[in-house]
């Protein structure tokens, strides 16, 4: 067991300073349908932030899982179950990462980053895919 009181002050020690991809588990039902709870997400501090992109940000103090969106040049924190309340980000905010990839029970992992093989960059899906084994990078 970790010296660490919280699960906020473990994230902070490993994952928050680290630039690799780390996983994190889902708590809680604010983006339903596509990820339920505690399924698992991988996060690439790494990737570009994107409007649509599924995000993990650091605001007023709170780590957030929610998706990305921008409206007429402001930014919000936005829940897929529509029972939440959008968040808009005003002020100082921390950008850790793209959730790359999920894993649930009994599911193949679902990814939201693809390689085009036409232009040679990751698209993004919004409601993730199985990668196949045509959608992996050459060698």
């Amino acid at each position: 067991m970790s010296d660490l009181e919280t699960s906020k002050e473990l994230f902070e020690s490993s994952c928050a300073t680290n630039s690799e991809p780390f996983a994190l588990q889902n708590l809680g039902d604010y983006m339903q349908p596509e990820f339920s709870e505690n399924c698992i997400i991988i996060i690439d501090p790494g990737m570009a932030i994107h409007n649509h992109a599924y995000i993990i940000v650091r605001f007023e103090n709170e780590l957030y899982f929610r998706q990305y969106l921008e409206r007429g040049g402001r930014k919000f924190l936005v829940s897929l179950n529509t029972k939440y309340d959008d968040i808009e980000l005003l002020g100082e905010f921390e950008m850790l990462g793209c959730v790359v990839q999920q894993k649930q029970r009994r599911q193949k992992p679902l990814h939201y980053y693809h390689l085009n093989k036409t232009t040679m960059v990751m698209d993004f899906n919004i409601s993730g895919k199985v990668k196949d084994k045509e959608n992996k990078a050459p060698k």
